[in-house]
């Protein structure tokens, strides 16, 4: 890991760290006494290989001015702070208001960078190797807003990152489809093969 990292600190691209190009901030600390709301919460277990895929989000209740600081935007890129496993999915706009809970780091990106281009760097091999490097912990992850902030992060052409953005998307939706189809033909098998066992 250190080797990836020496690597790309002797190359010549244009980057900068984390917190000069993007706001970042802890997400809201959930108290078990929080009565359920309006107000969607995204934990760490809600966030999957595709994306947020909780169906079924905590929720809570609470003036939506007194959380406005916390309130996701789309586009935000959530990225897990502690625990065992690396978790980074970024936040596409809701009919209702969603904040993320504290185990949750926020990146809300400037106009140089997208969420979905950070989603990329940070789950690459050496964006993996700079998380690690910035958590205060071996065994578990426990990474700062300012340990992250300080990471150096590759600026490369909007219009590129834009592409890579809607590549992902696209297959991401031919990936569900097809699965969602394997998953149905796989249900009728099953299902056929107990018509006939009496």
């Amino acid at each position: 890991m250190d080797k990836i990292i020496s690597d790309y600190e002797k190359l010549t691209v244009n980057r900068r760290p984390l917190h000069q190009v993007a706001d970042i901030f802890k997400g809201k600390a959930i108290s078990p006494k929080d009565a359920p709301g309006d107000i969607a919460v995204i934990n760490l277990r809600d966030i999957g290989p595709l994306g947020i895929e909780g169906e079924d989000l905590q929720s809570l209740s609470g003036d939506k001015r007194l959380l406005q600081r916390y309130l996701l935007e789309d586009g935000d890129l959530l990225l897990a702070s502690k625990g065992t496993v690396h978790k980074a999915a970024v936040f596409e706009e809701q009919d209702f208001p969603c904040v993320a809970s504290a185990n949750i780091i926020v990146v809300r990106p400037g106009k140089e960078l997208s969420g979905y281009y950070l989603k990329f760097f940070f789950e690459s091999k050496l964006g993996l190797a700079l998380l690690d490097q910035a958590s205060s912990s071996q065994s578990l992850l426990n990474i700062s807003s300012k340990a992250l902030g300080s990471i150096e992060v590759p600026i490369i052409p909007l219009v590129k990152q834009t592409y890579l953005a809607q590549r992902y998307l696209q297959g991401r939706e031919d990936y569900k489809r097809k699965l969602s189809r394997a998953n149905q033909e796989w249900q009728r098998i099953q299902d056929d093969i107990t018509k006939h066992l009496y």
